[in-house]
């Protein structure tokens, strides 16, 4: 008897032992991960395009030219002779000309570099006519490209979503919400980038101390900056160099602007990074001198680094405007500091200053088209370092490239090289 309950004894032992193994193996699995789904490869082209459509027309479709990106989920096309701004249907990517997000400027090259290497862009409205989008001045759009006459079409917008790159908006389209929705999901579930919830780091941000921005963000929000001293970290390209001052551009795809900026180094800041042509990271300070803002403290308090400014591209292309003198009388306050060129000035009076640090800058007045216009140098010297002196101007007809510029309430452009004068005559 003492046996028999010896051995059940045993067998009971055994099989716990089978039974909390199980139930721990059971506990130690992995749940498994879902099958990625290429729904932008799923998602095909069901119409026909034909050059005869408009962009306008009651189908809404047609073939586009890209003309430039703006960002992640903004372009400009061409479709049948007419431009206009796309706004990209059922997407929202992280913005990348404001005040810049993380993944914004990762989506916004994502964009660029699809369309333009695209064999063929093909734009679709949302069913209908295309509708303008609540600014008033932007097409919404599905935007299909292919890489070659090969190639299926693929929708941009649904791989923008599908990539992490956009939160999906899928709710307030008609066509292909369904996909939308799905490929949402899947970036949610396995999250991608947008929805790493920070696992995932952007290669094409900064998670520094200061706010990532743009030229025109900076002026358009001085007053904040300053008053909250907000340190900034922006992109741009040197323009003039000018002593103690470097100016500085950068150009908005949407409008087609060129906001400028101007950069104080100081007397300690010694570096060749700073020179025209360099497109450049700048961190600094966002501050009020004479009315007029400026970027300062672009090294590190106390320790005069050449660290925050970061060198991206040698040979950038640098934009100069070429302008009428009304251009210049009219001139906004947006466009102080812009590179500009003014052509053919009948110098009328020259005059010299002799006192202070300015000794030898020269004011110029001239006519253009019957105008009267001011030119105001920096101290000009040749290559031998001698110095301009008004003989040079005095009854030429000169052309000029130079930054614009206000003094007493008047548009001035202000030349900081003798290179940039031309004597016609």
């Amino acid at each position: 008897m003492k046996n028999i309950r010896k051995v059940l004894f045993i067998l009971c032992f055994i099989f716990s032992i089978g039974l909390f193994s199980s139930c721990n193996d059971n506990k130690e699995e992995e749940p498994n991960t879902p099958e990625f789904v290429d729904y932008v490869s799923e998602t095909k082209l069901g119409f026909s395009v034909t050059s005869d459509h408009s962009f306008f027309g009651e189908d809404g479709v047609a073939f586009a030219e890209l003309l430039r990106c703006v960002d992640g989920d903004t372009a400009v096309f061409k479709a049948n002779g007419q431009e206009f701004t796309a706004r990209f249907l059922g997407v929202d990517t992280p913005e990348s000309t404001g005040q810049v997000e993380e993944w914004g400027k990762t989506a916004s090259k994502f964009t660029a570099s699809k369309l333009e290497n695209a064999d063929s862009i093909v734009v679709q409205s949302d069913g209908g006519p295309a509708q303008i989008d609540t600014t008033g001045n932007r097409y919404l759009t599905y935007v299909w490209y292919r890489e070659s006459s090969s190639a299926d079409y693929r929708l941009l917008n649904l791989e923008l979503v599908q990539e992490g790159l956009s939160y999906g908006k899928y709710s307030s389209i008609k066509l292909y919400s369904s996909q939308f929705e799905k490929a949402n999901a899947q970036a949610v579930i396995q999250g991608i980038k947008v929805f790493s919830k920070g696992k995932e780091k952007d290669p094409n941000y900064y998670y520094g101390d200061a706010q990532e921005v743009t030229i025109k963000y900076i002026i358009e929000n001085q007053t904040k900056l300053i008053n909250d001293a907000i340190a900034v970290k922006f992109d741009c390209t040197i323009t003039k160099e000018d002593g103690l001052y470097v100016y500085a551009q950068d150009y908005d795809a949407e409008t087609e602007t060129v906001y400028s900026m101007l950069l104080y180094k100081g007397y300690n800041l010694n570096t060749k990074k700073l020179v025209p042509g360099n497109r450049v990271s700048i961190y600094g300070n966002v501050q009020e001198y004479n009315g007029m803002v400026q970027i300062s403290n672009m090294q590190d308090i106390g320790v005069q680094s050449l660290k925050n400014i970061t060198l991206l591209e040698e040979n950038y292309e640098v934009i100069t405007t070429t302008l009428t003198a009304n251009d210049l009388i009219n001139a906004s306050n947006d466009t102080e500091r812009m590179l500009v060129k003014l052509e053919n000035i009948s110098v009328t009076s020259v005059y010299t200053t002799t006192t202070g640090s300015s000794a030898g800058a020269i004011t110029i007045t001239g006519l253009v088209d019957g105008k009267t216009v001011t030119v105001r140098t920096s101290i000009l010297r040749t290559e031998n370092y001698e110095i301009i002196t008004e003989d040079y101007f005095k009854g030429k007809t000169i052309t000029v490239v130079g930054l614009i510029e206000t003094f007493n309430g008047t548009k001035q452009i202000r030349v900081v090289s003798v290179d940039d004068v031309t004597i016609l005559e």
